[in-house]
């Protein structure tokens, strides 16, 4: 991948890539976050499968993410803990603003609502979750499909 094109895709994901951080962690770090990803993008520039990068940036967002929150659990205050979030509402907050998809939500575990919010909020189809869950296509077609029935069938016991 040359400069050129590399600079193309960071024009082209920095805002969307940016809004994924935003969901999953607080205002104050997503620049730096996302500092760290392209930086960690650049480095890994011929590796990323051609089409793919959006895909590619999200699994390495999910890394960055996951890192960063461990190290800030042991800096962790009890007043940083009263504070009032101050960072955009994750994926999944925004899902459990009705009260009905709130307990069909809590009821799934944490691989379904990983794989649904990549889906509907990411708007990623299979072959993209793939990657960034990397699993199979087909693996994760299935899974994508069971959790999708699974909400399905608690939201409509919900209203039985």
């Amino acid at each position: 991948m040359t400069e050129q094109e590399f600079n193309d895709i960071f024009r082209a994901y920095l805002a969307e890539t940016s809004r994924f951080i935003a969901r999953r962690t607080h205002a104050e770090d997503v620049e730096d976050l996302a500092a760290d990803l392209f930086a960690l993008a650049w480095q890994k520039r011929d590796s990323i499968p051609a089409g793919m990068e959006l895909p590619w940036l999200y699994k390495s967002a999910r890394y960055l993410i996951s890192n960063h929150n461990r190290k800030q659990q042991g800096r962790a205050s009890i007043i940083a803990m009263l504070q009032a979030p101050q960072s955009a509402p994750s994926a999944e907050a925004i899902a459990l603003a009705d009260i009905e998809l709130a307990a069909a939500w809590k009821a799934l575990n944490a691989k379904e609502q990983e794989i649904l919010a990549l889906w509907a909020f990411e708007g990623l189809e299979p072959k993209q979750l793939a990657i960034a869950l990397e699993k199979s296509e087909n693996a994760c077609a299935i899974a994508l499909s069971r959790a999708k029935s699974k909400l399905s069938q608690l939201l409509n016991s919900e209203n039985n």
